[in-house]
């Protein structure tokens, strides 16, 4: 398996982008949380019952990864793996371990590729989806080349509500629900459905999943403005934010098939089918789903040689560490 090298400086102009603090938000009288989000994650991070010993011993030792490991939501079980498999930590030692506390994607490689950040919280890797253009930007403005290595292959999913009588649309229809142009579908009718007005709801911007749709499903195609909701801050001020999601059977929204499907199980969700085709692991292998993506491994190119993030990053691509990455319920890289 070949390393993808990015080489930044020729990529994109350089951007000035405004690195502030973080506001954490919740949403005003919120009746449930988001579908999507990461609320209920930590209960879903218990070893398959087919679970078994791969690893011989660990690579780094455990206070090695704990300073080099961050990344997406949806690759939390990832580091929950290796923590099993490394050092033998119980269920309960996992949910509770600083290690699974991934500080999302956007905020993961803020950290790698910044220079401010890198002063006070230094990932040598990161578990993520493709970089946005402003990630890109970002790495370009601090002279960061980046080194992107797949480790594992998933599905970017649609789901609606079980009770849409919709179950398939094809990516045209997804990109005409989703694309800022006359002559768009709006209604459900259009497509098979009931006569209800489209509810298409979208990510933060910078979130694994926004880039995804931007890039590979909409390509280029200028989106429509999202729904929007009225949140609290954290300072206590009332903002407006995107509505990332909330299940209803005129909504529709997307999402990685890894997370919808082992992370957050809901019996009320159903994952829409593509040009007829179901996402699911064997499609993702033999590429019949259009929307088969990955998980990287990303370290900056100056990483030193034989660095724990390198070793690491090495291992989770050897045959070895794409079977911990398969106990951890993905598809191995190799095979996406």
């Amino acid at each position: 398996m070949k390393k993808a090298v990015i080489l930044l400086g020729s990529l994109l102009t350089a951007a000035s982008l405004a690195l502030g603090g973080y506001i954490f938000y919740a949403r005003a009288n919120q009746p449930e949380p988001d579908k999507t989000g990461n609320s209920n994650i930590n209960v879903m991070l218990a070893r398959p019952d087919n679970w078994r010993q791969i690893a011989a011993g660990p690579v780094i030792s455990r206070s090695e990864l704990s300073g080099i490991i961050d990344g997406s939501t949806a690759t939390i079980p990832i580091t929950a793996e290796l923590l099993r498999q490394f050092y033998g930590l119980t269920d309960a030692e996992v949910q509770g371990s600083p290690e699974v506390q991934h500080a999302t994607t956007h905020t993961a490689y803020e950290c790698l590729l910044n220079p401010v950040y890198r002063e006070k919280i230094s990932p040598g890797l990161i578990l993520v989806t493709p970089p946005s253009a402003e990630e890109l930007a970002l790495a370009e403005q601090n002279g960061v080349e980046m080194e992107l290595v797949p480790v594992a292959a998933d599905g970017f999913v649609f789901i609606t509500h079980k009770d849409n009588p919709v179950d398939s649309l094809t990516v045209k229809q997804i990109r005409d629900i989703y694309r800022a142009a006359a002559g768009t579908i709006t209604n459900w009718s259009q497509v098979g459905g009931q006569n209800k007005a489209i509810r298409a709801y979208q990510r933060e911007q910078n979130s694994g999943s926004q880039t995804a749709m931007e890039q590979l499903v909409m390509a280029g195609r200028r989106m429509r403005p999202p729904i929007k909701a009225e949140w609290y801050s954290g300072m206590g001020g009332l903002v407006d934010a995107v509505a990332e999601y909330e299940n209803g059977p005129a909504s529709i929204g997307y999402t990685y098939y890894y997370y919808i499907n082992n992370l957050y199980k809901n019996e009320n969700i159903k994952i829409l089918h593509i040009d007829g085709v179901e996402p699911n692991n064997e499609n993702f292998i033999s590429g019949a789903y259009p929307f088969t993506t990955a998980y990287y491994a990303v370290i900056r190119s100056d990483e030193p040689e034989n660095s724990p993030a390198r070793r690491l990053r090495d291992y989770l691509i050897s045959p070895e560490g794409q079977e911990i990455i398969e106990m951890a319920g993905y598809c191995r890289a190799g095979e996406g």
